[in-house]
């Protein structure tokens, strides 16, 4: 028996030195940590009363940690799903100060179907976590981590908020080099009374309509339509916020304000496409408050369709009338059309037996006709030729009587009409004259 208490000795001391050495040791600032009474996790508010079927929103903070490499959060929150659901998570898009850099999300935790972050109101769970750009210098301070949006149900009672380890491979936690902390981190759960008045001010929240905006432009034409941001809060308080965007191409009437609960304010936002080539542009708007809103807005600009050149052309000649005594007017007229996609010059030229004798120059827009209309009066009798963009034709100036500047050919038949009753009667005198004698 005394030989196998001293095999047990033997083997026991060497297990147990080899267990301490395999234990990780905790530096001295996480040692002071560690012994303090500072949490990693908390609810604020810790305890809350809302109204039956009421919304209501509650904030989880976390300590930062105090060192020159990469630290982690993850966070697994249980509710009673009798009394609440989630309706959302808001999560900031920078990290506090010094550092300010946007988080590095964890990839999805591969439970309960949670994304991150993410909730699941059959299992009453959500989860969220990130981590800030390795190698950030940080302060060991407080920040936000997280807003979760609470819906009330008709049910009276009182729901917990607490922090949870769901199996060993998905805990909440504080990373140090992706090494935990040990006897860290520690958490102040929360509670939600549901029924009766708020016995604490629930915070305001920050919600937007619609989550992004799309705008579309020809390159070289007009800006498109403005487009109306809605920004609400959706929490309680009073919610005072501000916008900026990341582009010279977009503005935004207002950029700031000031909202009770359940308000809301629409927001313009405009684009100036001016001098912009054709392509996909990106941008944000961000929206703070409560927590930061990012919302995305696209623009694409199309290729401008080729236009067309000025096509122009000459038909339809007209003159009237044809036939004029001298001096009196002619009317001639032609019409030039422009089929093209472009407003074109036109010179008529007007040519009358072969000189020219007026020109028109007119501007004619696209798909457009205009008449060219020249006044043109002859003092002489004769046949004029006309001639105008390859188009032909003709009119006559006619004499008026014995002494006008020509006879027509009613003037001539009168005038032969009048010899020939003239002869005849001659005829006739001298013949009755030869009987007498």
């Amino acid at each position: 028996m005394i030989k196998v208490w001293r095999l047990l000795s033997v083997l026991i001391i060497p297990l147990m030195c080899l267990g301490l050495m395999l234990v990780p040791s905790l530096s001295q600032s996480q040692q002071a940590l560690a012994g303090t009474n500072e949490w990693a996790f908390e609810i604020e508010p810790n305890t809350t009363a809302v109204p039956l079927g009421s919304s209501f929103t509650v904030n989880i903070t976390a300590v930062q940690w105090s060192t020159e490499n990469s630290d982690g959060w993850e966070a697994y929150l249980r509710y009673n799903t009798t009394y609440l659901n989630v309706t959302g998570i808001d999560t900031p898009s920078n990290l506090p100060s010094p550092n300010n850099g946007p988080p590095d999300w964890y990839p999805v935790p591969g439970v309960y179907g949670l994304s991150n972050p993410g909730y699941n109101n059959t299992e009453g769970i959500l989860y969220v976590g990130y981590s800030p750009a390795p190698g950030s210098p940080k302060l060991n301070e407080t920040f936000w981590l997280a807003t979760i949006h609470f819906d009330a149900k008709a049910v009276e009672g009182t729901s917990y908020l607490n922090f949870v380890d769901v199996d060993m491979f998905h805990t909440t936690k504080i990373l140090l080099v992706a090494t935990e902390v040990h006897n860290w981190p520690k958490f102040v759960n929360g509670t939600v009374k549901v029924g009766g008045p708020p016995t604490i001010p629930v915070s305001p929240a920050i919600s937007v309509s619609p989550d992004n905006l799309t705008f579309n432009a020809i390159e070289g034409g007009e800006n498109p339509p403005a487009r109306t941001l809605e920004v609400c809060n959706s929490g309680n308080g009073t919610l005072n916020w501000s916008l900026t965007d990341n582009s010279a191409w977009l503005s935004e009437t207002p950029t700031s304000g000031s909202l009770g609960a359940a308000v809301c304010e629409n927001v313009t936002v405009s684009v100036d496409v001016t001098g912009m080539e054709a392509g996909d542009y990106s941008a944000t708007i961000t929206i703070t408050g409560s927590a930061d809103v990012v919302v995305p807005v696209n623009l694409h600009i199309e290729s401008a369709a080729p236009v067309e050149p000025a096509n122009l052309s000459a038909s339809s000649l007209s003159i009237s009338p044809q036939q004029v005594n001298p001096g009196e007017e002619v009317t001639i007229s032609i019409n030039v059309a422009n089929t093209g996609g472009e407003t074109g010059s036109y010179n008529a030229v007007l040519y009358i037996n072969g000189a020219v004798e007026d020109s028109q120059s007119v501007s004619v827009a696209p798909g457009m006709t205009k008449n060219v209309i020249f006044a043109v009066s002859k003092s002489k009798a004769g046949v004029y030729d006309v001639l105008i963009a390859g188009q032909s034709g003709q009119f006559e100036v006619v004499h008026t009587g014995w002494f006008g500047g020509g006879l027509g050919t009613s003037g001539i038949i009168v005038i032969v009409v009048i010899v020939i009753v003239l002869i005849l009667a001659l005829v006739f005198v001298l013949r009755g004259t030869r009987r007498t004698v």
